[in-house]
């Protein structure tokens, strides 16, 4: 029987012949993959490099889209918390107890409908009457007393928007005037805080859901110091509430005053109260009695600021004072509405516009950009 021999292929073949063939083609894959050389190294890095600048800006994006909804949030709440004093009280809080420097405000009357019934409790001389020149007293918060400061160096995460500095201390290491700092404010309109006008322009001005009286008194008006919403006659939905304020920074030591920005504690301007006279972020400068944060070494504070000039204690201290709304978040400020609805509200939109919807009855034909 005749036997045919098998056919020399590649994949079959003589051990020399296989032998010589791998010598030709070099090292094999698995000797290849032993190790990476310098360049391809670098390519690999390189690589890594770009992807992580890539994802970078949209993480930040997605922390700050986060950090944003946290402040819409907190608007909402003191919305609500100033709905639920209007309900039981026939009015909104009061934008200051008594027309002077460093008085109670809507902050401490709302925090029962904020959860924060303990430290209400603290500040025991707000419900008091009788005006007086000292502290602690039924002024303000000020005051070398144990309740009164444990409750103002609380931090109230709902007072402070996560994309702001807030809370940050001041002068927490004197007894009497310690407390944290905090982010929102109150609308008193257009102008000052007597609905006055700032500046030679026609306005409009006029007061805002959040007003005062030029020497009004606790004493003698402890009801009609706030606000009704029958008195909003422009609509609620189309008049503004609060808004976002920047605090200082920490730079400033703690046994020393920081100025009025921040001081959401007392009925004064760029405290619990601020103004539209200045569109959203504006590069104009606020102008606040007492010093602004730069006057105080608070090289960190980002917004301009002017100072008017110093208060005296138990003074009104108010006229012709504005600070604007100002936020962390880019393009524009969050805004609670009077109807207790919660919008952003870009630094583009018109100044009038802007003035407008921050007066309580202006009648103005304009209504809150969304």
């Amino acid at each position: 029987m005749i036997r045919h021999a098998l056919p020399i292929t590649s994949d079959v073949c003589p051990r020399p012949v296989c032998a010589a063939r791998r010598l030709r083609r070099g090292p094999s894959v698995a000797a290849r993959l032993g190790g990476f050389t310098l360049v391809e190294l670098l390519v690999v890095i390189t690589i890594i490099g770009i992807l992580i600048a890539l994802l970078l800006p949209a993480v930040r994006s997605a922390r700050e889209a986060g950090r944003q909804l946290q402040c819409s949030n907190n608007l909402k709440q003191l919305a609500l918390a100033c709905h639920a004093f209007a309900e039981a009280n026939g009015e909104l809080p009061y934008a200051r107890k008594y027309d002077i420097w460093d008085t109670y405000t809507w902050t401490e009357l709302t925090l029962p409908h904020i959860e924060q019934q303990a430290v209400f409790d603290g500040y025991w001389t707000l419900p008091e009457r009788g005006y007086s020149q000292s502290y602690p007293g039924p002024n303000g918060p000020i005051g070398n007393d144990e309740r009164l400061r444990r409750s103002r160096h609380t931090k109230i995460s709902t007072w402070c928007c996560p994309s702001d500095m807030a809370p940050t201390g001041n002068e927490l290491n004197t007894a009497s005037f310690g407390f944290q700092r905090a982010s929102y404010r109150a609308c008193v309109g257009p102008g000052d805080m007597y609905g006055e006008s700032v500046d030679a322009t026609s306005g409009p001005w006029g007061r805002g859901a959040f007003t005062v009286e030029s020497g009004q008194s606790f004493d003698t008006r402890p009801k009609g110091l706030g606000t009704s919403f029958a008195q909003m006659r422009d609509g609620t939905s189309n008049t503004v509430l609060l808004s976002e304020g920047l605090v200082g920074t920490e730079a400033v030591p703690q046994n020393r005053w920081g100025g009025v920005i921040g001081e959401m504690l007392y009925g004064n301007m760029g405290g619990a109260l601020f103004s539209a006279a200045l569109t959203p972020n504006s590069t104009a400068p606020d102008r606040v009695i007492g010093p602004c944060p730069q006057n105080a070494g608070d090289t960190g504070y980002p917004a301009p600021c002017l100072s008017l000039g110093s208060n005296r204690w138990w003074t009104p201290s108010g006229a012709g004072a504005y600070s604007g709304a100002r936020s962390q978040h880019r393009g524009g400020v969050t805004v609670a509405l009077a109807d207790g609805s919660v919008t952003f509200v870009g630094d583009y939109i018109d100044l009038i516009v802007w003035r407008s919807i921050a007066t309580r009855e202006g009648r103005e034909t304009v209504s809150v950009p969304q």
